[in-house]
């Protein structure tokens, strides 16, 4: 078995797909891997069991989903660590993005590896993994039929959905896209989450948001960090 540690393979990320405006400027990119290192998905499922543990149905909802690799990363997990059965109240996931072409290449489940992403999936899933990724070849990888009926993918822009999720028993993925949003924008979606989440409610961002100050503002408005890095709940 390979081993891997997440905390060594610091910002590399496979799949790459930038959106320009007309004057050229990024507005958006699909910067994902399998396993990302800026979550621990062994402590993010332990957390989200103990948290809903008295709820029989929890929504997860995974915004700018890019290619899907990172929300079959978590479901996999969980699955492999609480088993089928205790998975199904989270289950089916919404994974959703702007970008309707990342959402064909997700429903598609497959992807090219770097040998940092072999890794992972072996770290994370170790001699299951064939249950939920199947190798075509060495650097190239499957998502299973079954994987792939635990998630609906849709095009949606956050800014639309958030005015009308219900975030009763829900976990939000937002990650590693907020600097993409103007300045506006970012205040707006902090404060909007912060009327209409609740105790009940997790946000789940990125290293990469962190960088522009992310994590700050979302502590102007109410949430705190987990003891899980990057998971944030809200004081109220």
């Amino acid at each position: 078995m390979i081993t891997f540690n997440p905390a060594y393979n610091i910002n590399f990320k496979h799949f790459r797909h930038e959106i320009l405006d007309r004057s050229g400027h990024v507005i958006s990119r699909g910067d994902t891997c399998l396993f990302r290192n800026d979550l621990d998905f062994d402590y993010l499922v332990n957390f989200l069991e103990y948290k809903y543990r008295d709820s029989d149905k929890v929504n997860i909802i995974a915004h700018a989903c890019s290619d899907g690799e990172e929300i079959f990363s978590f479901i996999s997990k969980m699955i492999d660590s609480l088993g089928y059965k205790n998975s199904k109240k989270y289950l089916p996931v919404d994974a959703r993005d702007v970008n309707k072409s990342f959402i064909e290449i997700a429903k598609e489940g497959q992807y090219s590896l770097k040998s940092y992403e072999t890794g992972a999936i072996d770290f994370y899933l170790g001699e299951n993994l064939t249950q939920y990724f199947s190798f075509l070849n060495p650097n190239l990888v499957k998502v299973s039929k079954f994987l792939k009926e635990c998630v609906n993918f849709s095009q949606s822009d956050i800014l639309d959905d958030v005015k009308s999720i219900d975030f009763n028993n829900t976990v939000l993925f937002a990650r590693n896209f907020w600097h993409y949003l103007d300045d506006e924008d970012i205040d707006k979606l902090a404060m909007i989450l912060s009327h209409r989440m609740n105790k009940t409610s997790t946000l789940i961002i990125g290293d990469f948001d962190k960088q522009y100050n992310i994590d700050r503002i979302l502590r102007r408005y109410g949430f705190y960090e987990t003891k899980v890095s990057n998971v944030f709940e809200l004081y109220k």
